[in-house]
């Protein structure tokens, strides 16, 4: 018995910084008893839209400052204004990032994207870098150790960006409208922030049970909208 758990996110999203923390703790308890896929889903679609709504580098700053605000309710030490001052960060959308992803995912599979992932929110979080910028995109995936060059022919191609907007038609087919959320076993949907405590309840669950959850109270994805 394998739990699958997909989850869908936005390196843009602070919920979803949080809940890949917490994920990556609990599923690292279970090795091999549970795998995790990775989707794409962007909540700043279009750049020009973001433009519209802050037609300044100032105003753009001051929606992810809120944006950044939200780390500080799970991590009361974080600084939003001290990542917001180094002034790098200014109109952001989705698609570079999670394309980044994608092309990390396609050299190292769901470890490869999961890592690149988790470095992109680093640097976008905690070292307020722009993780629209080719360079720091690039720098990367030479951290996590990906072929460069490679990553470089992907990361850009009609392939990649396809396969992002493949995932997110996915979750609108399945009523997911934010991130993150996690689709168990292709049948049952948790969204929001969980504690650790909840999610291993339910991997835990599960394994027990044959895939049936027993103790934990789930929905199927179409009753959780």
């Amino acid at each position: 018995m394998v739990v699958k758990i997909t989850f869908f996110h936005d390196v843009l999203c602070p919920f979803c910084f949080v809940t890949s923390r917490r994920l990556r703790k609990v599923v690292s308890e279970f090795k091999d008893d549970v795998v995790v896929k990775h989707k794409a889903f962007m909540i700043i679609s279009s750049l020009e839209d973001l433009k519209a709504a802050a037609p300044t580098e100032e105003e753009a700053r001051e929606i992810f400052k809120q944006e950044f605000s939200i780390i500080k309710r799970y991590y009361p030490d974080y600084d939003p204004e001290k990542i917001i001052n180094k002034g790098k960060i200014t109109w952001v959308w989705s698609l570079p990032p999670l394309m980044a992803c994608k092309a990390a995912e396609y050299q190292k599979g769901d470890e490869g994207y999961w890592a690149y992932f988790d470095k992109a929110q680093e640097k976008f979080f905690l070292e307020g870098e722009n993780v629209n910028d080719d360079e720091v995109l690039i720098q990367i995936a030479k951290e996590i150790g990906l072929d460069v060059e490679r990553f470089k022919a992907d990361f850009k191609s009609k392939r990649v960006r396809m396969s992002v907007y493949e995932d997110e038609a996915e979750a609108h087919a399945m009523g997911i409208r934010g991130v993150p959320a996690l689709l168990v076993n292709d049948y049952w949907l948790i969204r929001g922030v969980q504690e650790e405590d909840f999610i291993r309840s339910v991997i835990e669950d599960l394994l027990t049970n044959g895939g049936e959850p027993k103790k934990v109270k789930l929905k199927a994805y179409w009753e959780a909208t």
